[in-house]
């Protein structure tokens, strides 16, 4: 008994040595061939499918094509295959007596003893370990727990080497991604000190070579808005700019008992293409100011010189809308212009609900006048938020401008405040209009898109939704929409809350 326990320390120590499946079968195999006096043996190896996967044959000079010819006859017809087949070991004492022994073509030895077992593992075999002798009688009932013992060594072995292969391979191919991607990407532990640096991103920082394991990032980099996203309580996406003049979009993962993911990707190229746009936005609006106030002034004109007919009233009421629609996109385009140059926002305490009623007396005239029914539910606590009371009015108004725009008249809209799990003040805008297909949601909140064309006779620049999107970024916070056609609308703004004295979103200015 103590010499089978050394034999298995042995074989465990072997099999723990080596993850190499070829390796570490053939080093059991020859401890096991030694221990129990056999001539020699064979492993078989099966995989998901039932399909062989590897084999060690007694016989190791044989080609390829003969080895795995050999291995189909004998898990088919063979003794081998009987194991497989009642998944359970056995002893042939003598082969010359027992048909389950399969003699192949050309066999170069003479085989009289067998003992063979399955290799089991989570009740599935996945293999078959076999010894032979070349006398008859050479093993015992009694020597099958030991050979099963082993097999059952080999079959966990087995496993741990095909998870730990299945694991490397994927690492190597996480490293090529990582180590190729022209994103940088930036690994940290919970104290900011670095586990991973790929080259894009040692680029950024500037270094020459990789950095120390657990390196603090403080060491490697002075890069404050860098440094402000990885910091706790920070928003989890924000623009980097570079020493160079690049400016990267760093987008942060948090790993639970790991650290977070930075990713940064290079958008100076977009930054330079929106500053182009803007630019030409504020210079043709600027310049079409002058022509249009002429417009105005020349239509107050004709109406002063003299008496005019009906026709010509009507026309001139025409122009004149016409004149003011094209004053508000400009307006509409010269604000959001500004928003989006905006870097740093001038923010107070305020009571987001307060702003809300606010901006509801506004604009409750339109609703009045289209018959609209403007129902409020009111939030159970004060929302305080960090914000600008300007912007945040604009947004509101926005919403339930489009809410009523886009409402029949003689129907309502609904305006909910309420606090959700994300410490965030929520303003939700539901009416009854048109709705919109699922195909133009994700295009709502573009400049000048509209969803129905057949409603482009709605009044409207196309840009409230656009300034209502820019304002809620400002604010670190959200907007979206939910439809459906022919039911109904709901926009929903939501801004961080303040917590603890202190905004969760912006910093004052």
């Amino acid at each position: 008994m103590q010499e089978q326990l050394s034999l298995l320390n042995r074989i465990s120590d072997e099999l723990n040595a080596d993850l190499h499946p070829d390796r570490m079968l053939r080093r059991v195999l020859d401890l096991t061939v030694a221990h129990l006096n056999a001539t020699t043996g064979s492993v078989m190896l099966l995989d998901q499918q039932n399909r062989v996967s590897a084999f060690i044959l007694q016989q190791e000079d044989l080609s390829s094509e003969r080895a795995a010819t050999i291995v189909g006859t004998i898990l088919t017809e063979g003794f081998a295959g009987w194991v497989l087949k009642n998944g359970r070991g056995d002893v042939i004492h003598d082969t010359r007596g027992d048909d389950r022994w399969l003699v192949y073509d050309n066999q170069p030895y003479d085989v009289r003893s067998v003992i063979s077992t399955p290799l089991r593992r989570r009740q599935r075999i996945i293999g078959v370990l076999t010894l032979v002798q070349d006398e008859p009688n050479q093993f015992k009932e009694g020597d099958l727990p030991l050979l099963e013992a082993i097999a059952g060594q080999a079959a966990i072995a087995l496993e741990n080497a095909q998870l730990f292969r299945q694991t490397e391979q994927e690492r190597i191919k996480l490293s090529a991604i990582i180590n190729s991607t022209q994103d940088a990407v930036l690994v940290t532990n919970s104290k900011n000190e670095t586990l991973l640096v790929n080259p894009a991103a040692r680029d950024i920082l500037g270094l020459k070579r990789e950095p120390a394991p657990l390196q603090p990032l403080t060491e490697l980099t002075d890069n404050l808005e860098l440094l402000r996203i990885l910091s706790p309580n920070s928003p989890s996406s924000g623009e980097v700019p570079l020493p160079d003049g690049r400016t990267m979009w760093a987008n942060v993962v948090e790993i639970p008992e790991m650290g977070r993911v930075t990713v940064l990707q290079d958008i100076s190229a977009f930054k330079a293409l929106d500053k182009l746009k803007r630019d030409f936005v504020t210079a043709f609006t600027h310049d079409l100011r002058t022509p249009l106030a002429t417009l105005k002034g020349y239509i107050e004109l004709m109406r002063m010189d003299g008496p005019i007919t009906v026709r010509q009233e009507e026309d001139l009421d025409g122009m004149s809308r016409a004149a003011n629609l094209m004053k508000s996109l400009i307006e509409d385009l010269l604000e959001l212009s500004r928003l989006e140059r905006l870097e740093e926002l001038k923010v107070e305490e305020i009571d987001f609900e307060e702003i809300v009623l606010s901006s509801l007396g506004t604009i409750r005239p339109l609703a009045v006048s289209k018959e609209i029914d403007l129902i409020v539910a009111g939030a159970d606590d004060t929302l305080l938020v960090q914000g600008n009371s300007v912007l945040l009015s604009r947004a509101v108004s926005n919403l339930v401008d489009n809410a009523i725009k886009y409402t029949p008249s003689g129907g309502r809209v609904n305006i909910n405040l309420t606090k959700n799990g994300q410490a965030q003040a929520v303003i939700s805008v539901t009416d009854n209009g048109p709705g919109i297909s699922a195909k133009d949601l994700p295009r709502v909140f573009e400049k000048f898109f509209r969803a129905r064309p057949e409603l482009d006779d709605t009044p409207g620049t196309g840009l409230g939704l656009a300034i209502v999107k820019t304002i809620a970024e400002q604010h670190r916070g959200q907007v979206w929409v939910e439809s459906q056609p022919d039911k109904g609308s709901t926009f929903t703004l939501a801004i961080p809350l303040e917590q603890n004295g202190a905004s969760t979103s912006t910093d004052e200015a």
